[in-house]
């Protein structure tokens, strides 16, 4: 009974050793890393120095890029956190993709790529994605196509804009707007002002119906035109700007 006891006492304090030992060896392991952290850490030591930026300059501002990166200059090389800067920078209104990079030994690379937009939605801007940015700031001398419709159909209307306007193209006419109805009714607009009512089905087929009765019927008084509606099948409804208004 008494070497049972024996025994079992210096199991236990093998373990107790054991014990003691793991849990030295682990607080000098982090001890270890929080004194490699707090070195690699130190700007003093491990300083960005160098900062190079690719961009074009066209919407995003100089004042705009040094208020972010204002944020990130007491960083050191290796403690610079990269994903956090990225973001901020993808926040910028015009900003559509940003590239981070870390040059050793004391570069930091910064690729910003700007939004292209192609239409205005609304009050907004949108990329050919249809996706829809600046919104209450659009540039007043804007020449872009003006889109309106339902915000979930903002895409579609986009792409049968090209559609239309390719085909108004063809015939030496171009587009200076798309709207789409409530009622899914479209209503296409001329660089001239002139509305076509395009109605909800065919609009390819009444389109080339009025393209090709444009040169005879209404090139010679095409500044008189307020409106052309389409959506009767053998023929097409005129008002002119001297009629009361629709």
């Amino acid at each position: 009974m008494n070497a049972n006891n024996k025994q079992n006492e210096m199991q236990s304090g093998g373990l107790r050793y054991l014990s003691l030992l793991l849990l030295l060896i682990f607080s000098a392991l982090l001890l270890a890393g929080r004194l490699g952290f707090l070195y690699l850490s130190d700007a003093q030591r491990f300083p960005i120095t160098t900062i190079k930026v690719a961009a074009s300059y066209q919407h995003v501002t100089h004042k705009e890029l040094e208020a972010v990166l204002a944020k990130y200059l007491d960083a050191s090389f290796f403690s610079l956190p990269v994903v956090s800067l990225q973001n901020e920078l993808n926040a910028i209104n015009w900003i559509d993709t940003v590239y981070v990079e870390r040059v050793w030994p004391d570069t930091l690379k910064i690729k910003l790529v700007e939004k292209k937009p192609i239409a205005v939605w609304g009050d907004a801007l949108m990329t050919e994605d249809g996706k829809l940015f600046n919104a209450g700031a659009v540039p007043d001398d804007t020449n872009m196509p003006k889109l309106k419709g339902p915000i979930s159909q903002q895409a579609e209307v986009l792409q049968v804009y090209e559609k239309l306007s390719k085909i108004l193209t063809s015939y030496g006419l171009n587009a200076a707007g798309l709207h789409l109805r409530d009622n899914q009714a479209w209503v296409l607009i001329l660089g001239n002002g002139v509305k076509i009512y395009l109605g909800k089905n065919e609009l390819e087929a009444r389109l080339l119906r009025f393209c090709k009765a444009y040169p005879a019927v209404f090139a010679a008084k095409a500044d008189q035109l307020a409106s052309v509606d389409l959506r009767y099948p053998r023929g097409m409804a005129v008002q002119w700007k001297q009629q009361t208004g629709r």
